[in-house]
């Protein structure tokens, strides 16, 4: 399902979750107790989730909606 991006509220709302998951990153990088594939799970869809935010918040997504 598609929906017009104008809402920014919803942009704003991904944008808090992309610093939770930068916090939480940052939280699991510093346990004792690392589990490489948590991290590299939570680093995928940090960067997954980064690039939709920029391509949403891009110029060119807005026009397109």
């Amino acid at each position: 399902m598609c929906l017009p991006m104008d809402d920014t509220a919803m942009v704003c709302w991904l944008r808090t979750q992309v610093r939770v998951l930068d916090a939480w990153r940052e939280e699991l990088a510093t346990r004792p107790d690392l589990d490489i594939q948590a991290i590299t799970r939570l680093e995928k869809h940090y960067a997954w989730l980064t690039d939709e935010v920029t391509r949403l918040e891009s110029p060119t997504s807005r026009q397109a909606a």
